[in-house]
């Protein structure tokens, strides 16, 4: 079963966060790097024909986080007065969850998984 990832256009993401969004018009991937807006070495990586996203945060040189899911439904960014954060959606028919990516204040992945 394949489905488009819902999301944002890709300016939101410099509006809401002074980001970096590069194109691979090749593989339809739109790439963030946020590391110019926050100090940290994270790279936010989506697909939206492929349902993809990626999540990688490095600290020199050496991954400390890559985590690449498929079964995207929505991308979506949430901002409040406190954080601003990318969340994502998942359904693949056998499991649900989210992905959230909070940018500000600071850096904090959280990511839920479950078996329907």
């Amino acid at each position: 079963m394949s489905r488009n990832l819902e999301s944002p256009d890709s300016d939101r993401f410099t509006e809401e966060f002074g980001a970096t969004v590069a194109r691979d018009a090749t593989e339809d991937v739109w790439v963030i790097d946020f590391k110019e807006v926050t100090g940290e070495d994270l790279t936010f990586s989506y697909s939206p024909t492929d349902a993809s996203v990626r999540v990688q945060l490095c600290d020199d040189q050496e991954s400390l986080v890559d985590i690449f899911r498929e079964g995207a439904i929505q991308l979506r960014i949430e901002s409040t007065r406190d954080n601003s954060s990318i969340v994502v959606e998942f359904n693949d028919g056998v499991t649900s969850g989210e992905l959230i990516v909070q940018i500000f204040p600071r850096i904090k992945i959280t990511d839920r998984m479950l078996f329907r």
